[in-house]
């Protein structure tokens, strides 16, 4: 079993989306920027499926990362930064040795509870729609934020 995913009810341990015939919500992010090569509305919104699932799943990344993170997410989806200027500011702040992830043994996922989770953008296998469903999943995480 992976690590973070309740067992017993099928369920992520911490972002709560439902494990769709057991695939979990990192095989559901996988499948999802999968679709992007073949999708271009997909991949316009690449940032927002990344930071959405990150922000979903916090256990995994230190502290200032994710103040980082949840800063940026709003910036940007508040039309307060670009893509690009996010970018440039990310390279010099996290290069070198600058370490975003916590390890292993460190990581303690907790449950929260969201409206629109990493299951809701899978839907199944199904990638019509995608897009719609990414920039969903971020308003809703942007409301609670």
């Amino acid at each position: 079993m992976e690590k973070g995913v309740a067992k017993s009810e099928n369920r992520c341990a911490e972002c709560g989306a439902v494990i769709v015939d057991g695939i979990t919500c990192q095989d559901q992010l996988t499948t999802i920027l999968g679709w992007e090569g073949q999708d271009p509305e997909l991949f316009r919104v690449h940032f927002y499926t990344v930071a959405s699932f990150n922000l979903q799943h916090p256990a995994k990344f230190t502290n200032e990362a994710l103040t980082e993170l949840r800063t940026n997410f709003i910036q940007v989806f508040d039309g307060k930064t670009t893509l690009d200027t996010l970018a440039q500011r990310m390279e010099s702040k996290f290069e070198g040795n600058k370490r975003v992830l916590k390890d292993e043994e460190e990581r303690r996922p907790v449950l929260q509870e969201w409206l629109v989770t990493i299951s809701d953008v899978y839907n199944s296998g199904r990638p019509d729609g995608a897009s719609y469903r990414v920039r969903r999943w971020a308003s809703t995480i942007r409301k609670t934020l």
